[in-house]
């Protein structure tokens, strides 16, 4: 039913005249004016609708196109690669030119690529130390022989650490035999006020300063009877 231009009311053809009347807003339109407006929209709209099908039957054409494509490439050639095939074949190929390629790139991001790499071994330290554990469980020589030759090469350095090794076991032994005489426990469960273990440690710096004056007495008492034993020689 035609409406009217003005306000979108519906209009009404009037039996005197041939002219189209809105009720609402009371204006008059020739009836070839309003015919010829309806017509031209009429013939939009199912242009607009022909076009909207003819996509949904080509997208509906195509697709069953390529169903028939499909189903006949696997008839006649069988099932296609992977990607993962298809990028498999294409690095054997060009094995060399990919690595060469990796290389420069590397050279030209030396800077990003490395805190690339750092931040990937820090995302995954628990896999690279399992890694590493289970190869030097597999093959343990090539680790001896590192060892061996670290040892070598830094002997003072492993023997600073052994003395330092040294010293914290006699400080557990001296906190345990502290925990001991105050008749404490180590393994209970209650919680007590002791003190701690490195409060002790002059206990060993007085045990080493003791060594060390016993010794100083017993060379100064030989070197006064040297002394005394040449003055009674000249005299």
């Amino acid at each position: 039913m035609p409406r009217c231009p003005n306000c979108s009311y519906k209009l009404v053809l009037l039996s005197s005249r041939p002219k189209y009347k809105c009720v609402l807003c009371s204006k008059l339109y020739p009836k070839k004016e309003i015919e010829v407006k309806e017509f031209q929209e009429f013939n939009k709209r199912r242009r607009i609708e022909d076009i909207e099908n003819y996509e949904k039957e080509r997208k509906e054409y195509l697709a069953r196109i390529r169903q028939i494509k499909k189903s006949l490439r696997l008839l006649f050639n069988g099932f296609s690669k992977t990607p993962k095939e298809y990028r498999k074949e294409y690095y054997e190929k060009n094995k060399e030119k990919i690595k060469q390629l990796n290389k420069e790139w590397r050279l030209r991001n030396r800077e990003y690529d490395i805190n690339r790499k750092q931040n990937y071994r820090k995302k995954n330290r628990e896999v690279f130390n399992a890694k590493a554990k289970l190869k030097r469980q597999n093959n343990p020589e090539p680790e001896r022989t590192r060892q061996n030759k670290y040892r070598g090469e830094n002997r003072a350095i492993m023997r600073t650490y052994g003395m330092m090794q040294y010293y914290r076991t006699k400080q557990k032994a001296l906190a345990l035999q502290y925990l001991e005489n105050d008749e404490f426990k180590p393994s209970s469960e209650d919680v007590f006020h002791s003190v701690p273990t490195f409060a002790l440690s002059y206990l060993l710096s007085i045990t080493q300063l003791l060594k060390i004056v016993i010794v100083l007495n017993s060379t100064k008492g030989l070197w006064l009877n040297l002394v005394r034993a040449q003055d009674f020689k000249f005299a």
